[in-house]
């Protein structure tokens, strides 16, 4: 599923355009949208795994207070060596069938369908993607009127549930004590008037900008969505790098002296030296870098095959492709022959890449790319190994 898919009907463009960042959206979808992302039989097969289970990956709310894990949890030994609270899954149930939220959390891992809905996300929307699942029932509330420290994207797979937006939205908030710790009389002030009551269905998305005050509550039958919470590069992630090339600076390492005109003299200079670093051509290099790599590794498997030989280097067939841009369309297109073939507009890069050098390796490919996930560059090498553009050397 494209990141245009999962913003239908109104598109990956639209939605950048007018939503991100800006306003919440509620889009409806057909009842099985999502059913290949989540479903029951899947979501079952996951809470059966016991053992990839703690008490902090699994909490559980009821009347919007955390159910305390001695309440349904048990030490047990952990996979990593030591001991663990261990969900006890007949606890569970008791506390499911009471009405308790269960809590999924970084589930964005745990299915290849999931890898491949957090990939298209973070491609599209240049952030990290981290899922968490919600399961609630029988009309009791888990949480308080809150916001989100990141963007939500609320993909709604089984059951119903209402959402209570609010005008209300703190700044840019993140995740941080100052914002963490707000006592509830300040969010009940902040929240403001009511922007929506959105009643989520099978196959309907919910996207709220982060900061955006909202509640939501369960039907009488079981409910389950998925929270996909983007983060994206901050200002307080160019202070970490300055940090790190600040230790490299003596005038930063030296002792701060204690006598004010002194202290005021030398808190300029760590200014003037901090305004050289950050103006420098290599501090915009490497944050454009980490902007461009700002995701988490998604990584598949491709056994047997990734054992066996594979080739590591490869050259172009024929020197006569180019890429075309025609109609609105790019096109691969051998000039020779006329023939050609449409590029998504995701890989037109590599693709501009590949056929722009008489041969390269992985390494080299990895290179020139390096936010690009390892899966699609595998299997774009073998689409254009299909195509019989490029031939191992």
């Amino acid at each position: 599923m494209t990141f245009d898919e999962i913003m239908a009907p109104i598109g990956a463009r639209r939605f950048l355009e007018e939503h991100l960042g800006r306003a919440p959206l509620h889009l409806e979808g057909p009842p099985e949208k999502w059913a290949a992302v989540m479903n029951w039989e899947v979501l079952n097969r996951l809470l059966g795994a016991s053992s990839i289970w703690a008490a902090g990956s699994l909490p559980l709310v009821l009347d919007k207070e955390p159910v305390p894990a001695a309440a349904y949890c048990a030490p047990a030994p952990g996979r990593d060596g030591g001991t663990v609270l261990r969900p006890d899954p007949g606890k569970v149930k008791a506390l499911l069938r009471r009405g308790a939220t269960l809590v999924a959390n970084d589930i964005d891992q745990l299915t290849p369908e999931l890898r491949a809905f957090c990939r298209a996300m973070e491609e599209a929307l240049g952030g990290k993607v981290q899922a968490n699942l919600y399961l609630s029932s029988k009309r009791r509330q888990g949480f308080a009127v809150h916001f989100d420290t990141h963007d939500v994207f609320a993909v709604h797979c089984m059951g119903e549930k209402t959402w209570m937006v609010f005008e209300g939205r703190a700044e840019d908030p993140i995740a941080h004590p100052m914002f963490k710790s707000l006592p509830m009389e300040h969010h009940e002030k902040a929240k403001g008037a009511l922007w929506k009551e959105v009643r989520l269905k099978p196959g309907d998305l919910l996207y709220l900008p982060r900061g955006q005050y909202h509640y939501a509550l369960a039907d009488e039958g079981p409910c389950c969505h998925i929270a996909f919470g983007v983060t994206y590069p901050i200002g307080l992630d160019v202070v970490s790098y300055l940090f790190e090339r600040m230790v490299g600076e003596p005038l930063a390492r030296a002792n701060l002296p204690r006598e004010p005109g002194a202290l005021a003299r030398r808190l300029a200079a760590l200014g003037d030296r901090l305004a050289a670093v950050t103006s420098d051509p290599r501090t915009l290099a490497d944050i454009q870098a980490f902007v461009a790599g700002f995701r988490y590794p998604r990584e598949d498997y491709d056994l047997p095959g990734l054992i066996e030989q594979a080739p590591s280097r490869w050259r172009r067939r024929h020197e006569d492709f180019r890429l075309v841009e025609q109609g609105g369309k790019t096109l691969l297109v051998r000039t020779s022959t006329r023939e050609g073939v449409e590029v998504p507009a995701a890989v037109k890069e590599l693709v501009g890449w590949m056929v722009g050098r008489a041969d390269f390796d992985r390494v080299e490919l990895e290179r020139a790319f390096p936010g690009r996930p390892a899966a699609q560059l595998d299997g774009l090498v073998a689409q254009m190994e299909k195509m019989r553009v490029i031939v191992p050397a």
